[in-house]
């Protein structure tokens, strides 16, 4: 395993040929990056799929600029450069899989050709394939019994959602038919959750700050359009902040935790390494 270690990057990993008896995966990866997230043109003599699952990101190949959202997949093809637009992506989440489609089976020859015919760039609205990606990572980290036979099972999976998903015709939809990224009402949660990191916030509240007309119909509307509850991505604001304010001498870590509105330091430590795998104690000492 690699860990990504880039100021671009919050957390993220990467494997490469992660199976000795699956040769036909090249790699996996997972990351959450900042705003600002750059990624330079690169190639893979594989199939790479990512699944951006929170934010927003765009992708570069051939001359074309793709605007990607939550739930859609992004395709890149073998020898194929590519990488992020001209402008910065901002914060968002995404795994990734390479994929040598030729050498998985008959399903797998089916969909490289499929592929190379039709060519799609983005699968929107492929939210299903997100838990089989989670899967198959976890199988790769966790290295347990019959993990060859899981991933590969994993794989065959993903390649039948993707075969449904592209029989719906839910390829790469034009620029005026791409949706917004979140609502109005969500953007303003959105907002008034970032503007206030110092302490958890009543459900109530943001739904009065978003006119929604029930707290019930909020949660619903916003874990729809942003992948998270409410909760959960105000921790991950929280934790984003305070990982930032740790980078300064003068803050140590019962102070972050204090400054985000943590009711310890054991329960901040708890959940900074549920988020970014290291300690915020252990990051403290590496940023310095």
């Amino acid at each position: 395993m690699k860990v990504l270690r880039d100021p671009q990057i919050i957390s993220g990993f990467v494997y490469e040929h992660p199976v000795d008896d699956l040769p036909e995966l090249a790699h996996c990866g997972e990351a959450l990056c900042c705003a600002g997230h750059y990624r330079g043109p690169h190639t893979h003599p594989v199939f790479e799929f990512l699944y951006l699952s929170r934010g927003r990101a765009s992708w570069r190949a051939q001359g074309d600029t793709v605007k990607q959202n939550m739930g859609d997949l992004y395709i890149a093809y073998p020898g194929e450069k590519h990488g992020t637009g001209a402008q910065r992506n901002p914060e968002n989440h995404h795994l990734w899989v390479g994929v040598d489609l030729d050498r998985l089976g008959a399903e797998g020859g089916r969909l490289a050709t499929r592929l190379r015919q039709e060519r799609p760039r983005l699968v929107t609205g492929c939210e299903e394939v997100e838990p089989v990606l989670r899967a198959l990572v976890r199988q790769v980290v966790a290295q347990r019994a019959r993990r060859t036979e899981t991933i590969a099972a994993c794989l065959r999976w993903f390649i039948a959602l993707l075969e449904q998903r592209l029989d719906a015709g839910a390829g790469e939809a034009t620029p005026t038919e791409r949706r917004l990224p979140y609502s109005h009402a969500v953007q303003k949660a959105m907002d008034y959750l970032q503007q206030n990191l110092e302490r958890r916030l009543p459900l109530t509240d943001l739904a009065a700050v978003a006119t929604a007309r029930s707290v019930p119909h909020f949660c619903t509307q916003f874990r729809r359009e942003v992948g998270l509850t409410p909760a959960a991505y105000h921790l991950q604001l929280r934790l984003n902040a305070a990982r930032e304010a740790l980078r300064q001498p003068a803050i140590d870590v019962t102070t972050a935790a204090q400054q985000y509105g943590f009711s310890s330091s054991q329960h901040f430590s708890t959940q900074f390494r549920r988020s970014f795998g290291i300690t915020p104690r252990s990051w403290r000492q590496g940023v310095g």
